[in-house]
């Protein structure tokens, strides 16, 4: 993910390997864009989506996986996910991710504090929060939990 993200542009990426993480350095780094496995050790996707939408409301989340389902798209959306993208479908990780860069026409200026407080000059941080390994049986639970809905 780093290296199609880092090839198409200028972009600071950072990363996180557990669910844990994710929430911790999102916090710490406040970036321009989140984006979220569904899968990942400690805490998966959906819970960690939901923590950061309490924590940093204004970010943008964008979910990358290879369990997508209709359902999961729905859970997603509804917990304020903006945007999920199949990792079956990756060629559309980059146009999902400048769409979401984009600043919000309706956005005030005193409340700049997402990817719309960026200036043209400094590069977008993107956290990519993902494992980069299968997921572990009880991960996968969790999955079909959210899948039979």
């Amino acid at each position: 993910m780093r290296q199609v993200l880092e090839t198409a542009g200028r972009w600071e990426i950072l990363e996180a390997t557990n669910g844990e993480e994710a929430i911790a350095k999102a916090k710490e780094t406040k970036p321009d864009l989140i984006v979220l496995d569904l899968a990942m050790p400690q805490l998966d996707g959906m819970s960690a989506a939901r923590r950061l939408r309490k924590l940093l409301p204004n970010i943008p989340i964008l979910m990358h996986t290879l369990y997508w389902s209709p359902r999961i798209e729905v859970e997603a959306l509804k917990i304020g996910i903006r945007k999920i993208v199949p990792k079956s479908e990756s060629n559309a990780i980059i146009s999902a991710v400048l769409e979401l860069l984009q600043p919000e026409p309706a956005a005030s200026e005193a409340k700049k504090t997402g990817p719309q407080a960026r200036t043209s000059e400094s590069p977008a941080k993107i956290a990519v929060l993902q494992s980069e390994r299968p997921a572990a049986d009880g991960e996968l639970n969790d999955i079909r939990r959210v899948k039979r809905k």
